[in-house]
């Protein structure tokens, strides 16, 4: 059930890179981690899966209580705001072979784009889905951009 997870963790493993991989009780939602975790919340990333129209995916990693801006994330993958839509629970699972609340960045397939907001902290460990819900990855986010080939560009509202 958890394939995605193991792979994830051999490929952090053969990267040499640090990381802690924290276990606590199953968590869904960045409601689910400030009620239940302990992990500072300012730190907390979320991942979005997407799906672009023309073909591909897109995995937007944003702080917790942050929202993505559709035509900022468009802008970033060079696409119209109408060409990408946010993939259901179902679908997630079926791409992604996670559970919602599990998506991590570091996903090992072709044709997914992995983007992180310019918001993201890079000057502490930044906590993340790992493939589990009951699992959270800690790791520097210069080595998360490392290991996922992702860019950092602005995805957020100028509210948030």
């Amino acid at each position: 059930m958890y394939e995605t997870y193991e792979t994830i963790v051999q490929l952090l493993t053969a990267s040499n890179l640090p990381f802690t991989i924290h276990e606590h009780i199953p968590s869904y939602t960045f409601a689910d981690a400030e009620a239940y975790l302990d992990f500072p919340l300012e730190r907390l990333l979320k991942t979005i899966a997407f799906r672009i129209k023309s073909g591909g995916y897109i995995l937007a990693a944003v702080r917790g209580p942050d929202r993505i801006d559709y035509r900022k994330l468009a802008a970033a993958c060079g696409t119209k705001r109408t060409e990408i839509f946010r993939l259901t629970p179902e679908e997630v699972a079926h791409t992604f072979n996670v559970e919602v609340g599990s998506v991590s960045p570091i996903l090992l397939q072709d044709g997914v784009r992995i983007l992180f907001d310019i918001k993201v902290p890079t000057r502490e460990t930044v906590f993340c889905g790992i493939g589990r819900p009951d699992r959270t990855l800690e790791i520097q986010l210069a080595d998360l951009i490392q290991i996922t080939q992702g860019q950092t560009v602005p995805l957020t509202s100028d509210m948030a």
